[in-house]
C-alpha cells in the first residue's frame, strides 16, 4: 500500500520544519521497518520566509495571506495530509482540513492535569493553546526568559547554554507537566531531562500522527497519562 503524501509548512523558523521532516522519515524506518524508496510517502516541505510574528507590531492580514498561499501550493501539489511546523502560525489559520497541532495536543493531553505551556509571547497573548485545552502560561518574568531562549535558538547561539537555561526554567515551575509550545523548543526535547517533570514535545506528537495517518493506522498515539 502506498502511504498517503504529506505536506509541511515550515520556515517559522526553518529548523523546526526540517526537524519535523527528519522525525517523519526516522519514524517510518525505526517503527515501521521502511527501507526501500517506495516504502516512504511523497513529502513536500515549504520553508516559507513568513513576515515577523513575534512582535506586537505584527501584520495579521499579511501573515494570513502568506499562510494561505502555502496551503494552496501544497494542495496544488496534491498532498493528502498537511501540517504546520509552528504553533504560533495556527493563530492565523482560517482553513480546516489539516493535521492541527494545538488541537492534537489537546486530544493527547485530555487525561492530564492542566500543563504549563512554554510558547512565544504572541501565542500567549492570544491564548492560542487555551482555545484547545486547559493549560497555564508562565509568569511575565518567566515568559520574558522563554522569549529570550527562542530568540537565541533562532540565532543559532550556544546550544549548551540554551539547554541549561531551559532546564533551569522548567525546574522552577510548580506544574508537573510541561508542554514545549513553540517548535523551536522542540529542537531540544531529546536532551531535556528534568527530574519530576513530564516534558511533552508537540512536534514529536505531530510527527507520529502524520506517519500513522499516512499509513492509515488512525489515531493510535493515544493519551499521555
Amino acid at each position: 500500500m502506498t502511504p498517503r503524501s504529506i505536506g509541511i509548512i515550515g520556515g517559522a523558523g526553518p529548523m523546526a520544519g526540517y526537524y519535523l521532516l527528519s522525525r517523519i522519515f526516522s519514524l517510518f524506518t525505526q517503527e515501521y521497518g521502511c527501507y526501500k524508496d517506495d516504502d516512504y510517502p511523497k513529502v513536500v516541505l515549504i520553508s516559507f520566509p513568513f513576515s515577523e510574528m513575534l512582535t506586537p507590531t505584527l501584520n495579521p492580514i499579511q501573515i494570513k495571506q502568506e499562510l494561505k498561499s502555502c496551503l494552496s501550493e501544497l494542495r496544488r501539489l496534491d498532498t493528502s495530509l498537511i501540517a504546520i511546523a509552528c504553533n504560533t502560525l495556527h493563530l492565523f489559520l482560517e482553513e480546516e482540513g489539516i493535521v492541527h497541532l494545538p488541537r492534537l495536543i489537546g486530544e493527547v493531553l485530555s487525561s492530564c492535569e492542566p500543563p504549563l505551556v512554554l510558547a512565544t509571547s504572541t501565542s500567549v497573548r492570544f491564548g492560542l493553546h487555551k482555545n484547545y485545552f486547559r493549560c497555564d502560561y508562565p509568569s511575565e518574568e518567566t515568559q520574558y526568559e522563554v522569549d529570550q531562549i527562542i530568540e537565541q535558538i533562532l540565532k543559532g547561539r550556544d546550544e549548551d547554554l540554551i539547554l541549561k537555561t531551559l532546564q533551569s526554567i522548567i525546574e522552577k515551575q510548580t506544574q508537573n507537566t510541561i508542554v514545549l509550545g513553540c517548535t523551536e523548543l522542540s529542537l531540544y526535547s531529546s536532551k531535556l531531562k528534568v527530574e519530576g517533570k513530564k516534558i511533552i514535545d508537540p512536534l514529536e506528537i505531530l510527527a507520529r500522527e502524520l506517519v500513522e495517518q499516512s499509513l492509515n493506522k488512525g489515531k493510535v498515539y493515544g493519551n499521555i497519562r
